[in-house]
């Protein structure tokens, strides 16, 4: 699967991608950091890659539909530790093993992963 990390995630987290089989891409890699929302929103679209973030703003599926895309993933780590958010991206790599991200928003956090529109 192909995957774009946003520029608010350590991009050593792109290492637990790799180590999965997937292909993945850094905002700050690109040199798109400082990009607009919505123009990494439209990158994701065109480039057919999920997006994973902790930017609130993505899990409004009303401002950012995760309906065209190939999955919107928003990690909530309010402690900002590098071994939580390793943890929270264990986790979502096992569930996109069993289940499809494609045209979803996963908000993902400690206790469980919410998906929308439900399955």
């Amino acid at each position: 699967m192909k995957f774009k990390l946003d520029e608010c995630l350590d991009v050593r987290l792109s290492t637990l991608f790799y180590e999965a089989g997937h292909d993945v891409h850094t905002v700050y890699q690109e040199k798109l950091s400082g990009a607009p929302d919505e123009h990494i929103y439209s990158l994701c679209l065109h480039e057919k890659r999920a997006l994973v973030t902790q930017d609130m703003d993505f899990s409004n599926p009303f401002r950012f539909s995760p309906l065209p895309s190939q999955g919107i993933i928003v990690l909530r780590n309010p402690s900002q530790l590098l071994s939580e958010a390793e943890y929270l991206v264990r986790m979502l790599i096992l569930k996109i093993s069993v289940e499809s991200l494609q045209g979803h928003l996963w908000v993902v956090d400690h206790q469980r992963i919410r998906i929308w529109p439900s399955t």
